[in-house]
């Protein structure tokens, strides 16, 4: 289905999720994190540039008084599956010590990239830390990662849009769809 972005049309096999849809179940997610963080300050770690736009969504919805880092983090370098080794864009100066952290990612994939984050943070000894991500694929881990929250759960398909891209296309899309077999170059 052509999903229409500003006068270009981007060539979706389907679309997976619908802005409405996103939207909604971003809300319940800032409902939740609202009551659950209710009276803490919480450090926000977004792992960019895939999570760009839950991120941002995410937060305005939040009602708790925020810090943000964001990072960026990747094991595709440009692919449509795992490399196998994660890269991570990390200042020398970041510490999590005695913080309620709140990781987000835009999805739980391989496991490797989350995993290889929430073991830096974890060793800093933050005084918690939660994870969060829109998208978890059903499929076989390399590393499972426990998960707090999960916007939907989809199955074993490369995704684009909402943030998410293929060669630095389609982030700007508002939907999530899967591409057609024949990608755009």
């Amino acid at each position: 289905m052509p999903v229409s972005v500003t006068g270009v049309i981007h060539d979706l096999e389907r679309v997976l999720l619908t802005p409405d849809q996103i939207h909604a179940r971003v809300r319940e997610m800032a409902a939740r994190l609202n009551a659950e963080l209710a009276g803490r300050v919480v450090t926000v770690v977004a792992l960019m540039d895939g999570a760009l736009f839950f991120v941002a969504d995410l937060l305005r919805q939040l009602e708790i008084p925020v810090r943000m880092h964001t990072l960026s983090a990747s094991s595709y370098h440009g692919g449509t599956a795992t490399s196998g080794e994660v890269k991570v864009n990390w200042p020398p100066d970041l510490d999590f010590r005695d913080q309620d952290v709140l990781l987000l990612d835009d999805i739980f994939d391989s496991g490797l990239t989350l995993s290889v984050i929430r073991e830096r943070i974890l060793a800093q000894q933050p005084a918690s830390l939660r994870t969060s991500v829109l998208l978890s694929k059903r499929r076989q881990r390399l590393r499972e990662v426990p998960l707090d929250d999960i916007g939907f759960e989809i199955a074993d398909e490369f995704v684009v849009g909402y943030g998410m891209d293929y060669l630095g296309r389609f982030r700007n899309l508002p939907c999530i769809g899967i591409l057609n077999p024949n990608k755009p170059s």
